[in-house]
């Protein structure tokens, strides 16, 4: 590629573009967001957390602040691709802890982590996953919650 000033004069040029996305959603922390304080009457009740869609190798992250068991799922692939956070206040205190999606499965499917510990689900699948808490049969509404 040339570029040509207004003398007409050329420059050769080289044009190098370099493209790295790392995104991560990072989970809230406010009353409203944390898991089992859902508000709302039944069926419309929102869950804390819910990834959308996850492409290959993309990430999706959540920070658990209380005490209690949370279930989530891939709303893609359930009933067979399910999870479960515990969060107890004698875990091993970390600031982050890896969940893998591989092989249509969470990987590992149950953790245990300290409160305001970071969990980080990866994508190392061909295709896309989501993590939504609850289960499948409660909609995503937030079941399994504390």
């Amino acid at each position: 590629m040339e570029i040509v000033n207004s003398r007409r004069h050329s420059y050769p040029i080289s044009i190098v573009v370099f493209s790295v996305m790392t995104l991560i959603f990072a989970g809230c922390s406010t009353d409203s967001a944390e898991p089992g304080n859902n508000t709302g009457n039944g069926s419309n009740t929102q869950p804390a957390f819910d990834s959308g869609q996850i492409n290959q190798s993309g990430s999706f992250s959540y920070t658990f602040e209380e005490v209690g068991t949370v279930e989530y799922y891939c709303s893609i692939h359930s009933p067979d691709m399910q999870g479960q956070v515990t969060v107890s206040s004698d875990a091993e205190v970390s600031e982050r802890d890896t969940v893998l999606m591989e092989n249509t499965q969470f990987n590992p499917a149950q953790i245990t982590v300290a409160p305001s510990t970071e969990v980080v689900w990866i994508n190392r699948d061909s295709f896309t996953h989501t993590v939504t808490q609850g289960n499948p049969s409660s909609g995503g509404n937030g079941g399994g919650g504390y």
